[in-house]
Order: structure tokens, then sequence, then C-alpha cells
């Protein structure tokens, strides 16, 4: 996979690269089904065959080969997904390659252009191909990642977790326990202090700043503000005191993703929210989607996990002693010892970046796909929401 950077999205970069997909999109129409090549990146899991399967898996298990590759169950959101069983060549290779896979692909014109548009495009493959292999956590093993820079057709190939651990993915309108939630959090602080201001992060040129990401965010409201319907739709879940302080949450937002741009940088999830995590037929809770990949302060995770993995009570009785477990297990799993008072501000400070990804979900336009289901966005508008109440974390910001 290419590393790259992206540029801050211009309107006239925006609308070249538009054109640019489209032509893409385009030539794939006209271009027959059985004509994938090895290194072409495939638009859809339903187009993967079995000759791209041997390229992509079987390069260091010589005399291995792919016969037969079925698609089965599958749904779409950011990108196309669906399961694929995989038989070989030789049965004894299967206890070495897997033989069931969950392909992720950006199938659709508005796929490619949201998370290319958005500089996400490079994210997941980029995690799956070079940052996966380097931590022990619980998340999806990688296989394989691929990104077509011009056409931003996009292909990963991970673990398919709900085959092979049994799990099942969880459902944000219901708060985790306080176990469960401290067990996200040590893998949470696992893959932070592991990579704690390594000098791979610098390395792995696709990764943004919560500052730089700010950037994009600025160009595409420009283009599309859906801060005011959001608003508006999440209203009556809304604590009284913010719903009138729209342009201080968005100005308090800015000033959030500069702070979570400083000091220590480290491996960031980016879009940390509990609908992004899963229970294992053991019960340990683990991550996926890994699209927004980031650099940057702890804290960006920590507060997004915090807010949406529990019941507002919940979170109020015992968030500053999650504070403490975490902070524990940063230190011990390689990353700085950070102090409480220290910690807690910036905490405080973090619970911005979170309101305005719901309120733009919910905020949706009807040519934009739903991501998730409404009630969803409310439950989440609504915790988060109540945290940065709680916490006075405009006050926090200077605001």
């Amino acid at each position: 996979m290419r590393e790259a950077v992206m540029p801050v999205p211009t309107k006239a970069w925006a609308l070249k690269r538009v054109s640019q997909v489209l032509a893409a999109g385009a030539r794939e129409r006209l271009r027959p089904r059985s004509s994938l090549g090895a290194l072409d990146v495939p638009r859809s899991a339903e187009a993967i065959d079995a000759r791209w399967l041997t390229a992509a898996l079987c390069s260091e298990a010589p005399g291995a080969r792919v016969i037969s590759v079925a698609a089965m169950d599958g749904s779409a959101g950011t990108t196309s997904r669906g399961s694929l069983e995989v038989a070989y060549n030789d049965a004894g290779i299967e206890a070495r390659l897997p033989t069931r896979l969950f392909a992720k692909c950006t199938t659709t014109l508005g796929q490619r252009l949201m998370l290319g548009l958005g500089g996400l495009i490079h994210g997941e493959p980029g995690f799956y191909a070079h940052v996966r292999p380097l931590l022990d956590i619980e998340a999806p093993a990688g296989y394989f990642g691929a990104v077509d820079d011009r056409s931003w057709r996009s292909v990963v190939l991970i673990e398919d977790v709900a085959h092979s651990k049994g799990a099942r993915f969880i459902d944000p309108r219901a708060g985790l326990t306080r176990a469960q939630v401290e067990d996200l959090l040590s893998n949470v602080a696992s893959w932070h202090g592991a990579l704690w201001s390594s000098p791979r992060l610098a390395q792995w040129r696709w990764l943004k700043t919560p500052a730089d990401q700010m950037k994009v965010i600025d160009a595409l409201i420009s283009v599309a503000d859906r801060r005011r319907a959001g608003a508006k739709r999440a209203s009556a879940v809304i604590p009284p005191a913010l719903r009138a302080r729209q342009a201080d949450l968005y100005a308090g937002m800015r000033e959030s993703m500069r702070i979570a741009s400083r000091g220590p940088e480290t491996y960031l999830h980016g879009d940390l929210h509990v609908a992004n995590a899963y229970l294992t037929r053991e019960g340990a809770v683990g991550v996926c989607d890994w699209q927004v990949g980031l650099r940057g302060s702890w804290v960006h995770d920590y507060a997004y996990i915090v807010m949406t993995a529990l019941a507002i009570e919940d979170r109020r009785a015992i968030e500053c002693e999650l504070l403490d477990f975490y902070l524990d297990r940063l230190a011990a799993s390689g990353g700085q010892r950070i102090g409480r008072e220290d910690a807690f501000l910036a905490y405080r400070r973090a619970t911005l970046y979170p309101y305005f990804a719901w309120i733009y979900t919910i905020g949706r336009s009807m040519l934009q796909p739903q991501f998730q289901p409404r009630d969803v966005s409310l439950q989440m508008v609504g915790r988060i929401s109540a945290a940065i109440d709680d916490l006075d974390s405009l006050a926090a910001v200077g605001l």
C-alpha cells in the first residue's frame, strides 16, 4: 500500500478528485467482472475471486493456491462488507491460512468520496497492513490492505471474528458494565503504550493529527454544513445550558483538536465509540473499524469511549476511578506516567469532538447514507452532551 499524505481539501482539489473518481467508476462499469488482475484493488467483496486471493494471501506459503471463494452475508455503511469462505488446494494449508475472511471495500461512489475527501481512505488499509502486526490487542487480525489512489477503491481482508471468536457487536443503546469498560480500557492502553512516542508514527504518512483532521472538517463544512440540522434533531437530549451554545461548542472543538495534537503522540483509533467494539464468546472486549487512524494525544480515544460506553449515571459515578485505572494500565504498557490532575483536565477538554461526530451523523442530508439508526445517534448525543455539561468542558478550553 502506498503511504500518502492528503492535502487540505480546497474546492478546486475536491472537484478534480471527484471528476477522477467518477471517470474511474465509469471505466469500471465497462470492464468485465472477470478481468480483475493480481495487482488490482477489487471493487466489492463479490468481485474477489480465487486468483486474486491467491496473490493476496499465499505469497509466503509456497505452493498454496486458493481454489474457491464464496461470498456470504454482507452489509453496507462507510464501506461495503461481506464474509468470504475460502478453500485451498491442500487441506494442510488451512492450518496456516484463514478459511474465513471479512472483506471491506469502498464499492459505491458515495463511500469513495466520503472516505477519500475526508482523508480517511488509507486509514484501515494502513492499520491492517502496517500497525496491527505490531500489537498484542483484542482486534481482528489483518491479512491484506490496499488502496487505488486514482479511483479510491480500497480493500482490507481481516479476521472474521464473528466466526473465529463468536464475537457479537455491542448494541450502543445498552451501556457496558464496569468490568467490560475496564477490559476495553486495558485494550486501549495496550496499543497507546506500545506506540507511545514511536518513530513509526511519522513513518506512517497517512496519519494526521487531530488538528490536521480539523482542517479537513473545516474545509468540508464549507461545502455541506449539517450542524444546525443535527442540533435541531437532537435538541431534546442536549442539556438546556448547551442548546444555545452551538457556536461555542464548535469553537471549543477546534481548540480541543489543537490541544490533542500537542505533547507525546501515540496511535489513535480516532473513532473509538462503543458501536465500534465487540464481545468475544469468552467475554473479552475488542475493537474494530480502524478507518479513522490518527496520531496524537491518548485522551482523544479515551474520552470518546468513556462517554459513549456508559449510561450517563454510570459514567458520573465511576469516571474518576476509570481514569486512574487507565493511567495505571498506560504506564504499565510502556506509556508515560501522567499525573491525575493533568489527565482529568485533558479528559474535560477532549469531550467536544465526539459531540460533532454524532451531530453530523444525525444531521445527515437526504443524499447522505444513514450510518447509524436515529435512536442510536440520539443516545450518543445525549451521553456526550451530558458529559460536556457535567465537566464544564467549554470552560476547560477557555470558553
